[in-house]
């Protein structure tokens, strides 16, 4: 992979500074440069994202990985780094994970810069939400938990605000304040993710799938699935070998 900046190179080559968050429990590590593409992560970064060896991932963007919202809200993030040349910390965001529900992470993103004190690349250390977010009393991981548990099934926003002992608007306040989604755009970007990971790696029919996860109308799945995932369910599926 050529990478744009001769210092980059250097850094990349010699480098091997990753290494020390191997030794931080559920800490991901990663590096990308201008252009958006990865050339270091960790071990728990390259099986999060389904590689064996920093080579495999050396070269990678986030939509060759992520769902197409994702990519773009990871693209405006790291725009907004090159430009300023100021990190972006304590980002929440949804991660799909392999063999388990997805979950939400805490990012915090930081500007490398080359000899020239130009913004030569991008790093940054992702962490299971959990791990920031001590209080079991707290009504929006009460919410968070209850659609995980339940994300098959009807779910309507009264309920949820009776769960957490809110009102539905304070609810609807406090949980885009955390997440910047609201809970019906969350519990659907939840479902398409768990549909994404069934079509990828089982050979039930599509219908099956949907119904699994919580749609019950093959349509609606079909254009949420396109809107998150910037594709087909089917053309997903070949497009992941199965």
């Amino acid at each position: 992979m050529e990478l744009f900046d001769p210092y980059l190179e250097e850094f990349h080559l010699g480098g091997e500074f990753y290494r020390l968050f191997e030794h931080i429990p559920k800490i991901m590590f990663f590096a990308k440069d201008r252009k958006r593409r990865l050339f270091m992560g960790n071990q728990r970064f390259l099986e999060h994202c389904g590689f064996t060896s920093v080579e495999e991932l050396v070269g990678k963007s986030d939509i060759e990985m992520f769902p197409k919202y994702m990519d773009d809200k990871f693209a405006r993030d790291d725009k907004t780094i090159l430009r300023s040349g100021k990190p972006l910390l304590n980002l929440v965001e949804l991660f799909p994970s392999r063999d388990r529900l997805p979950e939400w992470y805490i990012t915090n993103k930081y500007p490398i810069f080359n000899k020239a004190g130009s913004v030569a690349a991008i790093c940054g250390l992702i962490q299971p939400y959990q791990l920031s977010f001590d209080d079991p009393d707290d009504p929006i991981s009460k919410v968070v938990d209850l659609i995980k548990g339940s994300f098959d099934q009807t779910i309507n926003i009264p309920e949820l605000s009776q769960h957490a002992g809110l009102s539905q608007r304070q609810l609807e306040r406090l949980f885009k304040k955390r997440f910047s989604i609201s809970p019906r755009e969350y519990i659907l970007r939840l479902r398409v993710l768990i549909a994404a990971d069934k079509l990828k790696y089982t050979n039930k029919i599509i219908t099956e799938i949907a119904l699994e996860c919580g749609f019950y109308d093959h349509s609606y799945f079909t254009r949420q699935f396109k809107r998150h995932m910037g594709t087909l369910p089917l053309k997903f599926r070949k497009s992941e070998g199965r």
